[in-house]
């Protein structure tokens, strides 16, 4: 019983976390305008709170590195939630995590379906 209520956590935030990945991908348009003029990006954190409705600055570039993995995700310090990811990467104003197990799994998955 607590794999599958592990695993449903597991599937509920990399749904969730995909979910913000597509609104910046919607985002990118918008910003491809100002970078120019900003040298950076504004994205939604990705975390997988659904309530979360912070805005997080980030370099093109480490905002393109991420991206080429489909189970790491931006988030604030602070929005990270170990039992479902785990932090592989930091920056001053950002913290990037890996969906693990069922998560990951999900988030490769939702990856392919959207390219």
């Amino acid at each position: 019983m607590i794999e599958s209520s592990t695993a449903e956590r597991e599937v509920r935030a990399a749904r969730n976390q995909s979910l913000f990945r597509a609104v910046n991908e919607k985002l990118m348009a918008l910003n491809d305008a100002f970078v120019p003029l900003t040298q950076g990006l504004t994205i939604a954190c990705e975390c997988a709170d659904t309530t979360c409705i912070e805005m997080i600055d980030v370099g093109p570039d480490a905002y393109a590195a991420v991206r080429k993995e489909p189970r790491h995700f931006i988030v604030l310090p602070g929005h990270v939630y170990p039992e479902v990811e785990v932090v592989v990467g930091e920056a001053p104003r950002y913290v990037v995590v890996e969906k693990t197990g069922s998560g990951g799994e999900v988030a490769e998955t939702f990856e392919r379906s959207a390219d």
